[in-house]
């Protein structure tokens, strides 16, 4: 496909270059469209004029300034309608390449995203039957992508990502965040030469390739037959799920990633390129863009904490599999003893205290908000693997009375031993 080159690394295929001109004419457009067309919307050219959390955008410069006070790096010409504009205006833009448009606002922090939704250029349509992801992409970009397939579509062997050949890509989103992690799961290792669309500006996914003159290339990766993706997570982390899950295991709702209100966050900054689908306002989904801990999270809408993990399972491996005890995602038949005193190696299934209260999930803020805590406490930390419905006796903090967990009834006391035999 060709592509129209715009300001600030922006671009657009030649069959909107109609549009393209229609953005950048010498008059201001009456009815621009309220859309973008790419993920930071450097091209938006609409009159939205309030913040995703409903602050109102303050005017951006005054008459005769060149420059944006307090962000005098931003210059007038940074403003893709800075040609029609005449007057000085309060509508959402994006001068500085930042993850989505933008405006500073009267209320709450400085500034704030704005809710402006994608573009419908096409439809796309599923793929022929027999195609199952992961070994096909959901989306047109296919940033969700996480098969095996490791040649491009002209057949060139793929690089591993690992040894990066060419430097830091040119349309990695945050040139200041480390190469790592732009990628699903925040490391390239484990993503090996397989194709990957990790970017926010290319088609589809693509791979390093070693050839004279050529960096990169395009991988064949066909669409899926069924376009809806799984509510369920392939690996331990969960970077690369795409449902549509926007509560947590408490039943809190999600907030809007572009949102800074009520949990201000700097994410949607530095993990933009790693999130597995493109972002715009109605985004709430569950998600792990930092591979943090123990799978899909949000920030909370409501509620007196601010994150929490959400009810993502593993996919199962095949139809009506049951598995309660996981290592490293297969699937485990556990002794139910423990074999020294602390007994940091169990993994059996006994969810019940010595005194019989049953134990509170471990992914979970409730009813133990406070000391759960699993946030600090890596995957490395159980010997087995923690999903949402996981509440069996564990020793993640290797004290001496062995096995416990919070009591999930929501009484005192917050957590108790529980009673494992020796084996």
């Amino acid at each position: 496909m060709d592509w129209c080159p715009l300001p600030m690394g922006v671009v657009f295929p030649m069959t909107l270059c109609g549009y393209h001109e229609y953005a950048f004419s010498l008059s201001f457009p009456k009815d621009p469209p309220e859309c973008k067309i790419t993920q930071q919307g450097g091209e938006y050219i609409g009159r939205t004029n309030v913040s995703h959390s409903g602050f109102a955008c303050q005017v951006w410069m005054e008459p005769g300034r060149s420059t944006i006070p307090g962000k005098e790096e931003l210059f007038l010409p940074a403003f893709p309608d800075y040609k029609g504009t005449g007057e000085p205006h309060n509508f959402c833009r994006n001068p500085d390449g930042d993850a989505a448009p933008w405006c500073f606002i009267e209320g709450g922090s400085n500034d704030e995203f704005c809710d402006i939704p994608f573009c419908k250029v096409r439809e796309v349509q599923g793929g022929p039957q027999g195609n199952v992801y992961p070994e096909c992409r959901l989306t047109e970009k296919g940033k969700e992508y996480v098969g095996t397939k490791s040649v491009t579509e002209t057949g060139k062997p793929c690089v591993d990502w690992e040894k990066n050949p060419y430097g830091m890509p040119w349309d990695f989103f945050n040139q200041e965040m480390g190469y790592s992690d732009h990628f699903i799961h925040a490391d390239p290792t484990i993503h090996k030469n397989y194709c990957r669309n990790p970017a926010l500006y290319r088609e589809k996914p693509w791979c390093f390739v070693s050839e004279p003159d050529i960096e990169w290339e395009y991988c064949d990766i066909p669409l899926c037959h069924n376009l809806e993706p799984p509510e369920c997570k392939l690996t331990r982390s969960g970077g690369e799920y795409v449902g549509r899950r926007n509560t947590t295991i408490s039943g809190f709702r999600c907030q809007h990633w572009l949102a800074q209100n009520p949990v201000a966050h700097s994410e949607i900054h530095q993990s933009l390129s790693a999130f597995p689908d493109e972002v715009d306002g109605t985004n709430n989904f569950c998600r792990n863009p930092v591979n943090f801990g123990h799978g899909p999270w949000c920030y909370l809408k409501e509620s007196g904490n601010s994150w929490e993990y959400c009810d993502v399972p593993f996919c199962p491996k095949t139809e009506g599999e049951r598995c309660d005890i996981r290592i490293s995602g297969n699937c485990m038949s556990p002794l139910e003893c423990k074999e020294n005193e602390k007994g940091e190696t169990y993994i059996g299934t006994k969810n019940i205290t010595k005194s019989g209260k049953p134990c509170q999930l471990w992914m979970s803020i409730s009813p133990n908000a406070r000391t759960t805590a699993i946030s600090y406490r890596s995957p490395e930390s159980f010997p087995d693997d923690i999903h949402p419905s996981h509440n069996f006796c564990r020793n993640p903090d290797s004290i001496p009375g062995g096995p416990w967990c919070y009591n999930g009834a929501g009484t005192s006391p917050s957590w108790e031993y529980c009673d494992i035999q020796f084996c």
